[in-house]
């Protein structure tokens, strides 16, 4: 992997020194398109960066040139679903737009996934991560095949679904920390509940055990009579399938009372969350919780050091650096998925005797890639367009801060 991100460090080094910030969009022969509410989220600027990073580091793809066009869905103060599908529709009409990288939320994505379907618009998003998008969830409305009136898919992402998060908790706590018993409370409602099931299904398979389960409204503050249940079926951890704002962090301090040395496990509602910090109290539990995420920052691995300091020598943080860093937990996966349509138009044009493919033809490139080194992972799509391996790291709390522990 060293030697794969060392040869792209040189080549990014090399076009972005040699191009000027203005590549647009009028004088390529392929746009790479991206929505992203930018005006409204100071947060979502680092990703537009990220993918400009990315694509003026080639200026041409076989031999015809290419261009980023970023596009903006804000509303006001608020992303929105309209403005999207409207942003969506200007690249439909864009011949030379063969992708995008976006949406940005699932809650704009369930409205251009299917005006990009219908146009064979290959979309490749950071962020989305409800199950909803891709699997078969008889919950979700519109359904993941609703999403694709055509029948066949265009979408792809690089974290997990939601629930994933379940399976990759189980994983770490049996494994890493040598749990056995656990107890779980979920505050997701039926998608919660899957949570659950793939951490249940996970532990188990690792000699693990869920030794009681209960449901909880979000409104929760006492928890006393879940850890009295827990307690008696000799839970040596609780699995909290719920948010801070659900006071789940409120949880983790009543457990050091309720159920002392037990060890607390959560998901990405409270990792990384500096409220939680203050809510778990001074003498909190051990707690570890997952994130769908990539931390290129903390990655050891000296080609990721460099082509992060690479970005931002060439995007220096903006004035509201101290509130949103330039360099945030799903930088470079944006990065990354602005890669993977480099590399998969180019492997359509190829297949296409060289000329220009046609949007349907790069989707089948995106869905053909196989083990794609990037800088959040290695990527592999599966028939819904989930990755094989998505993006998925592990934060335990350390001396009042949130730590990335290895998997």
């Amino acid at each position: 992997m060293i030697k794969t991100l060392t040869t792209l460090l040189v080549t990014v080094l090399t076009a972005v020194a040699c191009q000027s910030a203005g590549n647009t969009s009028a004088r390529a022969d392929i746009i790479i398109a991206s929505d992203l509410p930018t005006s409204a989220f100071d947060s979502a600027l680092p990703f537009e960066h990220a993918i400009d990073f990315a694509i003026r580091s080639r200026s041409t793809i076989e031999g015809y040139s290419v261009a980023y066009w970023p596009l903006d869905n804000s509303l006001g103060a608020q992303q929105s679903q309209l403005r999207g599908r409207g942003n969506v529709r200007r690249m439909i009409a864009d011949p030379s737009v063969l992708g995008m990288v976006g949406p940005f939320s699932s809650f704009v994505g369930r409205i251009e996934i299917p005006e990009a379907n219908r146009a064979h618009l290959a979309m490749i998003s950071m962020t989305t991560t409800s199950s909803c998008l891709t699997l078969a969830i008889r919950v979700c409305q519109p359904t993941a095949a609703e999403l694709r009136p055509t029948g066949t898919n265009n979408f792809f992402r690089l974290p997990a679904p939601d629930p994933a998060q379940g399976k990759a908790m189980a994983a770490y706590a049996a494994t890493k920390l040598g749990l056995r018993r656990v107890a779980a409370f979920n505050e997701f409602g039926p998608e919660g509940a899957e949570y659950i099931k793939q951490f249940s299904d996970e532990f188990a398979s690792k000699g693990g055990t869920v030794v009681y389960q209960q449901e909880l409204d979000d409104s929760t503050s006492d928890f006393s009579a879940f850890f009295t249940q827990a307690k008696l079926r000799r839970a040596d951890a609780v699995y909290a399938v719920a948010n801070v704002s659900g006071n789940a962090c409120k949880a983790a301090a009543q457990m050091t009372k309720s159920m002392p040395g037990a060890v607390f496990l959560g998901t990405d509602g409270i990792s990384l969350d500096n409220e939680c910090l203050r809510d778990i109290g001074p003498t909190p539990p051990a707690i570890w919780a997952t994130s769908p995420t990539v931390d290129a920052i903390a990655n050891p691995d000296p080609a990721v050091k460099d082509l992060v300091n690479a970005y931002l020598k060439a995007y220096p943080a903006a004035s509201t650096a101290d509130l949103f860093p330039n360099v945030t937990a799903y930088t470079f996966a944006a990065f990354d998925c602005a890669r993977i349509l480099i590399d998969a138009i180019g492997r359509a044009i190829k297949a296409n005797g060289g000329k220009l493919p046609n949007r349907m033809q790069v989707v089948t490139a995106v869905a053909q890639t196989k083990d794609f080194v990037g800088v959040t992972g290695t990527y592999s799509f599966d028939q819904n367009g989930d990755a094989v391996t998505p993006m998925m790291s592990i934060y335990t709390v350390r001396d009042g801060h949130w730590l990335n522990v290895p998997l």
